[in-house]
C-alpha cells in the first residue's frame, strides 16, 4: 500500500511559504468564504501573483486540506504531550482541555476554517486517500480524550457513562469556542489563558463524579 502524503503541496517546496500560503488563505476564506474564494484572492492576500500559489499547490481544494491537516497536528501533538506529562487522567484532561482551547485561540483563523469548511472537503470526491489520513488523525485525537476518560472512570474520578459519548459533548464544546471567541486588538496571552481556564472549569464540571 502506498503511503498516505501528510501535505497536499507539491514536493520539494520550502516550508515558509507554505505555511505563508496556508495563512493567506485561511484569512480569504474567512473573509469570503471557501466557495468565493480564488487562488486570485489568495494570491492577493500575500500580495503576490497567483503563480507564486500554483508553485507550492495545485489547486484551492489541496490548500484547504492542508489548513484542516495543519490544525489536527497541532492539537494532535499537543494533547499527546499534554497526556503523557499528567499525573492521573483527570489531569491529563484538563491538560489537553485547556491546550485545545489555547489552540483555537491563538489560532482562530485556522481552526474556524478547519471546522466551517469541513463539508467542502469531504465532498471533494478526488480527495479520498488524504481525507482518509485526516479523518484517522481525527479519530486519534479523540481516542486521546475517551482513553484517559475511561480510565478516570475506573479510578472514581469520573462520572459513570459511556466514555465514547461522553467525548462528544466535550469536543464539541471545545470546538464551539471557534464560534464566539472573538481575536480581539486587545487579547493577551493572560486574557486568553484566562478564559481556558474557565473553560477547563465548565468541562470538568461535566466529567469529574459527583
Amino acid at each position: 500500500m502506498n503511503k498516505v502524503r501528510t501535505t497536499r503541496a507539491r514536493p520539494n517546496r520550502n516550508e515558509e511559504g507554505r505555511l505563508e500560503i496556508l495563512a493567506a488563505a485561511t484569512d480569504a476564506f474567512m473573509r469570503l468564504g471557501y466557495a468565493r474564494a480564488s487562488i486570485d484572492e489568495i494570491a492577493d492576500q500575500m500580495g503576490a501573483t497567483k503563480g507564486r500559489v500554483y508553485h507550492y499547490y495545485r489547486s484551492k481544494a489541496d490548500i484547504l486540506m492542508d489548513i484542516h491537516r495543519h490544525v489536527l497536528d497541532m492539537m494532535y501533538s499537543a494533547a499527546v504531550a499534554e497526556s503523557q506529562a499528567a499525573e492521573d487522567p483527570a489531569d491529563a484532561i484538563r491538560r489537553m482541555v485547556r491546550r485545545h482551547a489555547l489552540i483555537v485561540m491563538e489560532n482562530l483563523a485556522f481552526t474556524r476554517v478547519a471546522l466551517l469548511s469541513t463539508t467542502d472537503l469531504f465532498v471533494n470526491e478526488k480527495q479520498q486517500d488524504f481525507m482518509a489520513e485526516i479523518s484517522k488523525v481525527r479519530r486519534d485525537y479523540e481516542s486521546l480524550f475517551i482513553d484517559n476518560l475511561r480510565k478516570g472512570m475506573d479510578q472514581g474520578l469520573f462520572r459513570e457513562a459511556d466514555p465514547k459519548l461522553l467525548a462528544k459533548p466535550l469536543l464539541g464544546s471545545l470546538n464551539w469556542t471557534t464560534m464566539w471567541y472573538l481575536d480581539r486588538p486587545s487579547a493577551t496571552d493572560e486574557s486568553r489563558a484566562e478564559i481556558a481556564e474557565l473553560i477547563v472549569d465548565y468541562v470538568m464540571g461535566g466529567v469529574l463524579s459527583r
